[in-house]
């Protein structure tokens, strides 16, 4: 006998969007009880509003209108409480592919649950793949999955902090009927030992495993809700799809037929419940940490990308100039310049892409309990490590080429000025590639940005083409500007008395090159706020055409 408790309710839930300046329902007034225990799999044809309801349910979005009650608290209310008692599995896997299936759970656990013992992660491992049977990949990489092992592993992963309710957008979609038959088996099972399993579904076939079938018309109309033994009959057809033909002409008449027989249950608030125990922040980032240094590992093409690229940069820097180059002001002017451009170059190619990749994967964690400030924090450990060993790599590979070096000492030494500067101008880019990252749509978007990046810095820092009025003006807010004169001021390229922009740029004295770095510092704090800001907008928060029109049509 299922447990009489109702682990979600829905009163009078709206969704109106704007299309083409117009509203549109894409939800009707829906008004839903669900058991705890209970297997729902919601059906409907194409543009129904299945997905919109499983992302409110979620809490990804919330209504225009109306109340979501889960165990009789509020969802949007009570939104901290239930990061990580709801398990979302969308229609795509959000998995880090270069991670074996054992490591992405121990980072998903470690982010989810606070103060957890190495036994105590072993035992709830080994019972999520055990119950999912997927212990004979534990040790292989996401990416070398089978499409059904995926959709089990993402499954496997919400299991980790033992929720009570399960909501799985189109989980069988794609698989095999043989796959899709052994998931379908799998959630009922789940579902059997109390937790409460809601689904979408695209096909007919295993329903039967559910306990109720919730069949959606046009505008997001519920048109039926219950058992699947008895959906035949009430439509009065002799095959399930026949119900999408009905539907598609009449989805008023099921819809008021659906009102009319439904019971509606009061919601009994719960009031005293057990406060999340988050997991601590510095938990959090030490783990995303790891989890990035594993994925890199087992990546090792870009690992050797990241780790070879400077030493690269720096050969061919020694391969193109003579030994006594800095002799020469023209040879010399572009040292400076090729410094600045592999410095700008490889904060810019470690991060651009670094947000967008990682977007959906983003949201999903922070719905689930992580901390934005961890993720954050971990990004900027993460590149100010690998900006430091850059600088030291590619600076260091062409200073013990130069001979003579650079006299004169302005602030410690020159080899150290030089690779506090190569950094500097390294990690504020890496900010600006963050930056860039946050706000573009996908990551091929990148690509045509990266290029026409490196084309303004080298058109508009003074390292090419002399300064016109424009240009000159412009260059204030070129990262390259700074980076070329703090590299040429350091190396006294003022001595072998270079035109334009020199006599106003290279100035010998440490006050000067501690300017530019406080203006190097600067742009790197502002595109980390603004990188902050856009995030939490376009990444953290609800969908914006849900919220435009929220405060014309909300009760």
């Amino acid at each position: 006998m299922k447990s009489q408790k109702y682990a979600v309710q829905m009163k009078d839930v709206c969704q109106i969007v704007s299309v083409k300046h117009q509203k549109k329902k894409i939800l009707s007034d829906i008004n839903l009880s669900v058991k705890q225990g209970e297997f729902i799999a919601i059906v409907g044809c194409s543009g129904a509003g299945k997905t919109t309801l499983m992302n409110i349910l979620s809490g990804y979005h919330s209504p225009s209108k109306g109340h979501v009650y889960i165990d009789g608290l509020d969802l949007f209310k009570e939104q901290t409480y239930f990061k990580g008692r709801i398990a979302y599995v969308p229609q795509q896997e959000i998995l880090d592919q270069t991670l074996t299936l054992q490591k992405s759970l121990e980072y998903s656990l470690l982010l989810r649950v606070k103060n957890i013992s190495k036994k105590e992660m072993k035992k709830t491992i080994d019972y999520v793949l055990s119950i999912l049977e997927l212990t004979h990949v534990r040790n292989s990489l996401i990416k070398n999955l089978s499409g059904g092992e995926k959709k089990r592993a993402s499954i496997a992963t919400e299991m980790l902090s033992d929720p009570n309710l399960f909501l799985l957008d189109e989980p069988t979609s794609g698989l095999d009927a043989n796959i899709e038959k052994k998931i379908m088996k799998k959630l009922r099972e789940i579902a059997n030992i109390g937790k409460t399993i809601i689904i979408t579904a695209h096909t007919v076939s295993n329903l039967n495993l559910c306990d109720k079938v919730l069949f959606m018309g046009k505008d997001g109309k519920i048109c039926y809700f219950g058992p699947y033994e008895e959906i035949l009959n009430y439509f009065g057809v002799e095959e399930f799809v026949d119900i999408y033909d009905l539907l598609k002409d009449d989805t008023e008449t099921w819809y008021q037929k659906y009102i009319t027989n439904q019971e509606k249950l009061p919601v009994i608030p719960n009031k005293k419940f057990e406060k999340s125990k988050q997991v601590g922040f510095f938990t959090q980032v030490s783990t995303l940490v790891k989890r990035y240094v594993s994925s890199l590992i087992n990546n090792k093409f870009m690992l050797i990308l990241l780790l070879g690229q400077a030493i690269l940069m720096g050969l061919l820097i020694c391969l193109a100039t003579e030994k006594n180059c800095l002799l020469n002001p023209v040879t010399a002017s572009m040292i400076c310049a090729a410094f600045t451009l592999a410095a700008v170059w490889l904060g810019l190619f470690n991060t651009i892409q670094e947000i967008v990749k990682e977007k959906d994967m983003l949201k999903k964690e922070y719905m689930s309990g992580l901390k934005f400030t961890s993720y954050i924090v971990s990004k900027m450990i993460i590149f100010s490590v690998l900006c430091l060993y850059q600088s030291i790599t590619c600076v260091s590979v062409v200073y013990f080429h130069l001979s003579p070096r650079p006299e004169e000492v302005l602030i410690t030494n020159t080899l150290l000025d030089l690779i506090i500067n190569f950094f500097l101008v390294s990690f504020s880019t890496s900010m600006i590639g963050i930056f860039i990252s946050s706000f573009v749509k996908e990551t091929k978007t990148t690509l045509i940005l990266s290029p026409l990046y490196m084309m303004i810095q080298m058109l508009f820092s003074g390292m090419f083409i002399p300064f016109i009025e424009l240009t000159k003006t412009i260059s204030y807010f070129v990262v390259a500007r700074w980076g070329y004169e703090s590299f040429a001021t350091i190396t006294n390229l003022k001595q072998y008395q270079v035109v334009e922009p020199a006599k106003d740029f290279f100035r010998f004295t440490s006050s000067h090159v501690f300017s530019i770095w406080g203006i190097l510092i600067f742009i790197f704090v502002i595109f980390l706020g603004a990188s902050i800001v856009i995030i939490r907008t376009n990444i953290l928060k609800q969908d914006r055409n849900y919220l435009k029109i929220k405060g014309n049509v909300r009760n």
